[in-house]
């Protein structure tokens, strides 16, 4: 079934160049082995550098893609080769996609006894599930008790403290889930037991955002003994124990802030914290719970606070004890809880105070003050990321003239423009607006100079298209780079195989190169000899033996090329050197004399 809206532009602005070129890579080869659609989700197990396939979730809203996920290792920004290899089978195999109902019709026609006992069922399989379904439980009657009580009183009602055991036993299974015979899957055993752990950290968040701080605090208290418990006995090369520690702090932070408790049970929180956090020194795993133990000593009762909170001004200088007030995880913290509890008025106070121009804006507007956040916003704003998430909130209240004049207004601003640029010239476009919809799409070329950007340009100037073409690309031949890998892509995309060649001929990576050359086999082989001889000649000599398959592959480049220009005498001449030269690298012999 055919995804409206999924357009092969689109899914390049989500991924950088490379990783679209190796997700493409990854679809042509099949890599792509499975396609569940369920409603408006796609799963998909894509293979990759591990034993098992990686799984892929895309979420779909009005034929966009609202949120893709990779269990990969990938976190370098925008999506990785996995989930663009999904979304081009998507685009290019709709037939491939296999058509499921969602788990909402496939429990519909069940009456409670069959729930129940499938539920029963499922958890003698999988026993972590009983405790799941135990600390679900308990947050659905503490979200119930949370739906009673009068909206934005700022008042907690006392609710049931829920049982810890659960929550424990549930941290110590996924720990326990570690297999570390199994080195070849070691990577997938961890992050699946950091996913474990931060299951009940999302358990603890939502009994946070239902307002029970009292039982967010007792679910991450079993979190935290448990996980330092053992946390010694886990291998953190990949970083995610540390990065789940650092989660942990702002969790804590806004747990606290909710709860609000007297001041002697603070004082026994930050007791707790500052204990774990020495010991978590130890491992080099800095600072994390900083930001909660600062929560434990402030408190909402902090004079500075106060100031902020019944003025909306302070002293941001006045001394080092009050600038832990203005920690950003800590305003961030302050202001979710200020929202849920409707103190509005004391969240612009402190959101003004604070520097948070995005929030401060955006909340003016929830509360209808339109003309009132656009002009702080056209004042105050200081970077493009800031226009454009305050002309985003614009667009979805419709005031999409507004929006366009703050998006406009963010492109004289110094920073990174490439994504707004790129957003105002969708909107301007769907606005009818060409001429800055052409504006803004040649600023986005100018920031991102990649294929994607340079056929918007196209698909806009319509009759104009070919000065601008020509602009375009006496802007790209002037673009130098160690990865030029936009301008390459625009270069063979108009057949323009010399510039390709000028553009690599700095020091560009193995792998744009090898496409270089690709391209240019036939129209200019005579510089793919050389490229390919350099190439592969640096990995041969320097004994590379790990490389030996890349340097085969640059040498097959090389025999086509001899072919293609008359020159195969030379090629065999060649070939005989090099195992001559090489013929104690026993691993290479077998390969060069494969090339005959």
């Amino acid at each position: 079934m055919q995804l409206q809206g999924l357009t092969e532009t689109g899914i390049r602005e989500g991924a950088t160049p490379e990783v679209f070129r190796r997700g493409e890579d990854y679809f042509r080869h099949g890599a792509v082995l499975s396609l569940v659609r369920r409603g408006q989700v796609v799963e998909a197990e894509v293979e990759g550098s591990q034993p098992l396939p990686y799984s892929v979730r895309v979420e779909f809203y009005e034929g966009d893609v609202a949120a893709a996920l990779c269990d990969c290792p990938y976190d370098w920004g925008g999506w990785c080769k996995h989930i663009v290899a999904t979304l081009l089978a998507c685009l290019e195999a709709p037939d491939a996609i296999e058509e499921r109902p969602t788990l909402e019709e496939l429990l519909s026609g069940l009456d409670r006894d069959r729930l129940q006992a499938l539920l029963l069922s499922l958890a003698e399989d999988e026993p972590r599930l009983a405790a799941a379904v135990e600390a679900r439980v308990a947050l659905t009657t503490s979200a119930t008790t949370a739906a009673s009580e009068p909206s934005g009183s700022g008042l907690a009602v006392p609710r049931p403290p829920v049982d810890p055991r659960p929550f424990h036993r549930q941290v110590r299974e996924a720990i326990r889930g570690m297999d570390y015979s199994r080195s070849t899957d070691f990577y997938s055993q961890m992050s699946e037991a950091v996913e474990g752990v931060r299951t009940v950290l999302d358990q603890a968040r939502a009994f946070t955002r239902v307002g029970d701080g009292a039982n967010a605090l007792i679910v991450l208290e079993a979190l935290t003994e448990e996980f330092m418990a053992g946390y010694e006995g886990l291998d953190d090369s990949y970083g995610h124990v540390g990065d789940l520690f650092h989660d942990l702090g702002p969790a804590w932070a806004e747990a606290l802030l909710t709860a609000d408790p007297a001041p002697d049970e603070r004082d026994r929180w930050a007791g707790k914290l500052e204990s774990w956090q020495r010991e978590l020194d130890s491992y080099g795993v800095d600072e994390a719970l900083d930001v909660a133990l600062e929560a434990a000593e402030q408190g909402w009762d902090f004079p500075p606070l106060q100031r902020v909170l019944r003025e909306g001004t302070t002293d941001r200088e006045e001394s080092e004890v009050e600038s832990a007030l203005w920690d950003e995880e800590l305003v961030a913290a302050r202001l979710n809880v200020l929202e849920r509890q409707g103190r509005l008025e004391e969240y612009l106070r402190l959101a003004r105070a604070a520097g948070q121009i995005v929030l401060y804006t955006t909340m003016l507007l929830r509360l209808g003050r339109v003309d009132e956040a656009v002009e702080h916003g056209l004042g105050r704003l200081a970077e493009p990321e800031e226009a454009l998430a305050l002309a985003k909130a614009l667009r979805e209240r419709g005031e999409l003239e507004r929006a366009l004049r703050i998006a406009q207004h963010g492109l004289t601003l110094e920073g990174r423009r490439a994504e707004l640029a790129s957003w105002l010239r969708d909107l301007a476009a769907g606005m009818g607006r060409m001429e800055e919809a052409l504006s803004a799409a040649l600023v986005a070329f100018e920031e991102s100079p990649e294929l994607a950007t340079y056929l918007r340009v196209r698909d806009l100037a319509g009759e104009g298209w070919p000065a601008l073409r020509d602009r375009l690309l006496e802007q790209l031949r002037r673009v130098r780079s160690y990865y030029p890998s936009g301008p390459v892509d625009v270069f063979l995309h108009e057949g323009l195989i010399d510039d390709a060649i000028v553009a690599v001929a700095e020091g560009a990576t193995h792998t744009l190169v090898g496409r270089v050359a690709d391209a240019a086999v036939e129209s200019r082989p005579e510089w793919v000899i050389a490229a390919s001889r350099g190439q592969a000649d640096a990995i041969m000599d320097e004994g590379k033996a790990q490389y030996y398959d890349s340097a085969v592959r640059w040498l097959g480049r090389a025999k086509r090329a001899y072919h293609l220009a008359g020159r195969e005498p030379e090629w065999r001449s060649y070939l005989e050197e090099l195992l001559a030269r090489h013929s104690r690298k026993y691993k290479l012999v077998p390969m060069l004399k494969a090339l005959k």
